[in-house]
């Protein structure tokens, strides 16, 4: 199945996605994470359905920002039943044995809408850093937190075996685009 390696890519979208939040719960319907990767050098994106998040932000301070984000890698959506079942079996997700993708904030560096978010990102057991430029927006009562993320598969050895592992085929770079919305307080 060409579209397996979207899921895992959404997955770490989603991840990423978390790390900049308001102290309140995520909305979920207005927000979405995203993660495309390019199979046979065609970009393929695909969204993670079910997710959720801890986060607390102080605009005045976000350097004290904490968050949590766990998905749900079962519920990476590629648009087809067949890919989506692919994408959650063994030789990606594993949603089996590792139901949940998680990251967890470590840091947020900078200052207005230049912030740079750090955090630990687990796949399949696997905990790497990642680093990502996020810009925050308040209207209508809510922030919104935009950025997007660029990891490796491979480092998460999603789709790492057999053919799925030849990056020819499957790039490992994958982008998590990721639109997170909360309540001001």
């Amino acid at each position: 199945m060409n579209y397996s390696f979207t899921a895992a890519v959404a997955s770490l979208a989603l991840s990423v996605f978390t790390s900049l939040a308001v102290a309140a719960p995520i909305d979920f319907a207005q927000s979405e994470v995203k993660a495309t990767f390019k199979q046979f050098n065609v970009p393929v994106s695909g969204n993670f359905k079910k997710f959720n998040g801890d986060v607390q932000y102080d605009p005045a301070k976000p350097a004290n920002t904490k968050a949590t984000l766990s998905v749900d890698t079962a519920s990476y959506d590629l648009g087809d039943p067949d890919y989506n079942k692919e994408v959650a079996g063994k030789d990606w997700f594993d949603s089996k044995n590792y139901p949940t993708a998680t990251f967890v904030i470590t840091a947020v560096t900078g200052s207005g809408n230049n912030l740079q978010a750090t955090g630990d990102l687990t796949i399949r057991g696997i905990k790497r850093p990642v680093k990502f430029p996020v810009k925050i927006q308040t209207a209508g009562g809510k922030h919104t937190f935009t950025g997007k993320a660029q990891i490796k598969r491979l480092e998460y050895k999603v789709g790492a075996e057999g053919e799925w592992g030849d990056t020819s085929l499957v790039a490992d770079e994958v982008a998590i685009d990721f639109k997170m919305v909360m309540p001001a307080k």
